[in-house]
C-alpha cells in the first residue's frame, strides 16, 4: 500500500489524468491515518460503501472498528475531510 500517496485509487481502469478516478463508480481509495495515540490505521475506502479497515499486509481486519468512539474513526474522519476537498468536482 502506498504510504506517500494521500489518495490512491484502486480503480480497475487506470486514469491518465490524475492518481484517482473521482468519476468512477467502482473507484476504491487507499488511505491511512494515525489516531490520537499514534496508532496507524489503514483502509480501503469506497464512496458507495465506506471504509474497510485493513491489516498491515493489506488484508481486511478480522474485526472492523465498531462504535463512533473507536479511535480508528477519528483517523478516518480526518482523512475523509481532506479526501472530500481533494476530489470535489
Amino acid at each position: 500500500m502506498p504510504t506517500d500517496a494521500q489518495f490512491h485509487c484502486n480503480s480497475f481502469h487506470s486514469c491518465q489524468l490524475c492518481n484517482y478516478c473521482r468519476q468512477c463508480s467502482h473507484s476504491s481509495f487507499l488511505g491511512s491515518g494515525c489516531d490520537e495515540t499514534g496508532h496507524l490505521w489503514r483502509w480501503d475506502f469506497s464512496p458507495q460503501f465506506g471504509p474497510l479497515f485493513l491489516r498491515k499486509d493489506g488484508e481486511p481486519l478480522a474485526h472492523q472498528p465498531e462504535g463512533a468512539d473507536h479511535p480508528a474513526w477519528g483517523a478516518f474522519e480526518k482523512w475523509l475531510e481532506e479526501w472530500k476537498k481533494e476530489t470535489a468536482i
